[in-house]
């Protein structure tokens, strides 16, 4: 069992993993074309677009990354439909994870050097501290150009530098989905071992936060409305599962599996917030991570005081953030949930996938070697 202070303990490494770096001076520029994939008009899936561009140059304070591998979320495949409500479509590449080898630096940038593995903070200017609704205006993937390219272009001071024991397969599902499970169990609730952590569907967000929260020796309960997809969360280490369409009123379920949840994932929202109090412990936190379509009823909040609930939104998290999961998925081994691998060429095909709903964990798109 990894404790939570073993899971942070080595977050510094990645930092100092960098070294010194090249002077923008030292660093060849990269000629040539290489493609990448753009969003189309009008934001469809069907419309995504592949296209041959000059290479990028960085400039002052960017980074060329020659991406090995990116993987797609839920926003991700709303602002390729055009339904992301903040900031939809101002970029033109779309995708918020992914992961490569540093091949070019621009002015001023000494945080990491040429060669090096990185992947980027889906916001890049949120290092550390308390959050800014600013931030939002620094999205990679939908205020800026994301990972859905040969190439990415990238701000050096979102990067972090992967740690030996993590692949670019690995860091290619993090940015978004990790770093918000991170965020929730670690920073907001600060998850101890012994405590219940619920979690829904079968995800990124759900995955992932079911792998840390068993690294830190706490129990997890998974809904989800297919039996087949809680059997393989079982063989992932759930304590307890329960289909939520067979048991409508699957919070009483879980309260009396349980005895009541420490920790609730909240990644679907105010549609579920009702049954996710239901299973609340005295004075449980419930991070709210999804922002789902209001339901018919307004949520009842039942227990919200009588329990002392807290519930606080969050919007995945920052740099810090991101060298502390990596450093605690190295020291833990744990190695993302990656359902479906497909290639470069075959983006289209992996936002089907995606929009099907028939994977549990991650899709990723393979670019190329590394």
């Amino acid at each position: 069992m990894v404790n939570r202070r073993e899971l942070i303990a080595a977050a510094g490494l990645a930092a100092a993993a960098a070294g010194p770096a090249l002077a923008a001076g030292q660093t060849a520029p990269v000629r040539g074309k290489s493609r990448a994939w753009r969003i189309g008009t009008p934001p469809s899936i069907a419309n995504l677009t592949l296209v041959s561009r000059d290479t990028p140059e960085p400039g002052p304070g960017q980074v060329l990354v020659k991406v090995v591998a990116s993987s797609i979320n839920a926003r991700d495949r709303g602002i390729v439909a055009g339904i992301f409500a903040i900031g939809a479509n101002k970029a033109s590449i779309p995708l918020s994870e992914g992961a490569g080898e540093v091949e070019a630096l621009g002015p001023g940038v000494t945080n990491v050097k040429v060669g090096d593995r990185v992947a980027c903070c889906h916001f890049p200017t949120w290092f550390d501290g308390r959050w800014s609704p600013t931030v939002y205006e620094s999205d990679i993937g939908n205020t800026l150009d994301g990972w859905l390219a040969e190439y990415a272009l990238l701000p050096a001071q979102g990067l972090v530098v992967l740690p030996a024991a993590v692949s670019f397969e690995s860091a290619a599902t993090l940015a978004s989905s990790g770093v918000t499970a991170w965020h929730a169990l670690y920073e907001v609730a600060r998850l101890r071992p012994g405590q219940t952590v619920l979690t829904l569907g079968t995800g990124g967000v759900s995955t992932i936060g079911l792998q840390l929260a068993r690294a830190s020796g706490a129990r997890v309960v998974v809904t989800s409305s297919r039996d087949d997809k809680l059997a393989r969360l079982r063989e992932l280490g759930a304590d307890f599962t329960v289909n939520y369409r067979a048991e409508p009123e699957w919070g009483k379920r879980v309260l009396e599996m349980t005895g009541g949840v420490d920790v609730v994932l909240e990644n679907v929202g105010r549609p579920t917030l009702d049954q996710s109090m239901e299973a609340c412990a005295p004075g449980a936190f419930i991070v709210m991570i999804g922002t789902g379509p209001l339901p018919q009823q307004l949520p009842k909040m039942p227990g919200f005081y009588t329990k002392n609930l807290t519930m606080k939104a969050i919007s995945n998290g920052s740099v810090r953030m991101f060298a502390d999961l990596l450093a605690g998925m190295a020291a833990a081994g744990i190695e993302p949930v990656i359902e479906k691998t497909f290639a470069f060429d075959d983006a289209i095909a992996a936002f089907r996938e995606m929009e099907a709903g028939d994977h549990v964990g991650k899709v990723l798109i393979r670019h190329g070697a590394g």
